[in-house]
């Protein structure tokens, strides 16, 4: 499981890092996306990679918790 943390800790990185290159380049294709289906609340592409990103950031830090868990109780 430390493994799979580790790698999603790289992905996450790499999201982050895209999502800043795109909020920074103030990258927009064309189309924007609703936040949870809400058409009243707007993002541009690299807010929603910023928002996965930390989503991915949460789950793979209570994927590495469990992991150092796991290995002490043993």
């Amino acid at each position: 499981m430390k493994r799979a943390a580790l790698v999603c800790a790289v992905v996450t990185m790499l999201l982050f890092a895209d999502g800043i290159y795109m909020e920074a380049s103030h990258y927009q294709p064309g189309d924007q996306d609703p936040l949870f289906g809400d058409p009243r609340f707007i993002m541009s592409d690299g807010t929603t990679v910023l928002v996965a990103a930390g989503m991915l950031a949460v789950v793979t830090a209570v994927m590495w918790l469990a992991a150092t868990r796991k290995r002490s109780s043993h």
